[in-house]
């Protein structure tokens, strides 16, 4: 069962132009989230290893980006 939201959603994805900035605000999200991840492991001083990890993450994240 959709939501009102998902229903919404669904027919303004109908539009390419709407399609596209989505998709893009998504992948930027999931960028700028993966960054603070970083940032909180650089801030708390967490161990190279994960820094390292979280670095690598993002890496693969962006290499699966078809840009």
């Amino acid at each position: 069962m959709e939501t009102n939201y998902e229903k919404y959603r669904n027919e303004l994805l109908k539009n390419p132009e709407f399609q596209v900035k989505y998709y893009l605000a998504k992948e930027k999200l999931n960028i700028e989230l993966m960054l603070d991840s970083i940032d909180e492991a650089i801030t708390q001083k967490s161990s190279i290893l994960t820094m390292k990890r979280r670095v690598s993450k993002l890496r693969n994240y962006i290499s699966t980006l078809n840009l």
